[in-house]
């Protein structure tokens, strides 16, 4: 009897298929916007109901957000050295497409934490109702 060799695939700590790309295209710029919605509402609670926690958790929620965002950026990261790995010759390659969207959702998610956090640090200098 002959043992043929199980199909290669990522290993499990690798992100692969269309959700892992989705996650790392998408997740970034989602994280960015829950956290904008949240923030203002919590200003606007701060506003209506004098609520003195409301630096607090604007500064909670942002540094949240953004570690969260990084996060979706070292996965996008991963799964551009995997997707390079297997780059083939033909640039329309499932890899090669794999490899340009992973690269990109890396470079977005350096850009919106950066954003998450420029945004996210006013309660340091401004009040919140004015």
């Amino acid at each position: 009897m002959v043992m043929s060799n199980p199909p290669a695939t990522a290993p499990r700590d690798e992100p692969s298929g269309t959700g892992a790309l989705l996650v790392a295209l998408l997740g970034a710029p989602i994280i960015w916007a829950v956290h904008l919605a949240v923030s203002y509402f919590m200003v606007a609670l701060d506003c209506n109901t004098g609520w003195e926690g409301a630096h607090t958790a604007v500064l909670v929620a942002t540094l949240l957000s953004a570690v969260a965002a990084a996060g979706t950026g070292v996965f996008a990261w991963r799964g551009w050295r995997l997707a390079r790995s297997q780059r083939r010759g033909n640039l329309l390659d499932r890899a090669n497409v794999r490899e340009f969207l992973a690269l990109t959702g890396a470079a977005m998610a350096a850009l919106f934490a950066a954003a998450i956090l420029l945004t996210g640090i006013s309660p340091l200098f401004l009040p919140t109702c004015v």
